[in-house]
C-alpha cells in the first residue's frame, strides 16, 4: 500500500493495524487536519520522534516535559546562562555593593512569588513551591516541609559560592514573606541554606 497524500513518500509501503484510545484518536484526527496532513501522516511523525529520542536515551516524555520546563522558565522571566559565570557574577556583586544586591534578590523574590498570590488573597503555594523545584536545577538537594501552619525549608549544593548561597536565601526570604511566611531561625552557609518559617498572613 502506498501512503497518504502529502507524506513525500512515494515508495510502497507496509501498513499494520494499531490500537488506540478513541478519544486520543479522534484528536490527533482534528490535530492532523489544523496542521494541513493526514492521521496517518501525524502518527507516523510521531513514532520517527520515539525512535529518535529513544536513540538519544530519551523518552518522548521526557523531551516534552524538559520543553515544558523551558517554556514555564521562559515565561516565568527566567534567561538561561552559564552557572558558572553566574557564580562569579554574584561573587563581584557580593563583594562591590552586598546590600543593594541582597535587596535585589528579595525584591526578587517578593515579585516571583506574587504571581501566584491572587488579589481576593487566595494563593497556589503548592504551584509556586513545585515551578521552583523545577527551575532550580542547580540544587540537588531542594526541599519543603510543611506541618501545619510551619514550613521548613532547605537547599544544598556543592557548587554555590558563599555570595550565590546569600543571595538565593535572600531570594527565598522574600517569597516566604510575600506568601504571609514569618521567618524564624536562618541559617546561610556556603553551599547550605535552611529556613524555618510560620504562616501568618498574605500581605
Amino acid at each position: 500500500m502506498k501512503s497518504s497524500a502529502g507524506s513525500g513518500v512515494t515508495s510502497t509501503v507496509r501498513r499494520k493495524t494499531f490500537v488506540a484510545r478513541e478519544d486520543l484518536l479522534d484528536r490527533m484526527s482534528a490535530l492532523a487536519k489544523t496542521q494541513g496532513c493526514s492521521l496517518f501522516d501525524l502518527v507516523n511523525d510521531l513514532f520517527e520522534l520515539v525512535v529518535v529520542a529513544d536513540s538519544l536515551n530519551f523518552s518522548l516524555k521526557r523531551v516534552v516535559e524538559e520543553r515544558k520546563v523551558l517554556e514555564m522558565a521562559k515565561c516565568a522571566g527566567f534567561v538561561l546562562g552559564l552557572e558558572r559565570l553566574w557564580y562569579e557574577m554574584a561573587d563581584i556583586a557580593y563583594k562591590n555593593d552586598k546590600d543593594d544586591a541582597l535587596k535585589s534578590w528579595y525584591d526578587s523574590g517578593v515579585w516571583f512569588a506574587s504571581r501566584y498570590v491572587t488579589g481576593s488573597g487566595s494563593f497556589s503555594f503548592d504551584q509556586f513551591r513545585d515551578d521552583l523545584l523545577v527551575f532550580t536545577w542547580n540544587a540537588p538537594e531542594f526541599d519543603f516541609k510543611l506541618t501545619g501552619n510551619k514550613l521548613f525549608v532547605k537547599v544544598t549544593s556543592p557548587r554555590f559560592t558563599e555570595a550565590y548561597t546569600f543571595f538565593f536565601g535572600s531570594f527565598l526570604t522574600g517569597a516566604l514573606e510575600r506568601f504571609g511566611y514569618q521567618l524564624g531561625n536562618k541559617e546561610f552557609f556556603r553551599g547550605i541554606i535552611r529556613l524555618d518559617a510560620v504562616r501568618s498572613s498574605v500581605r
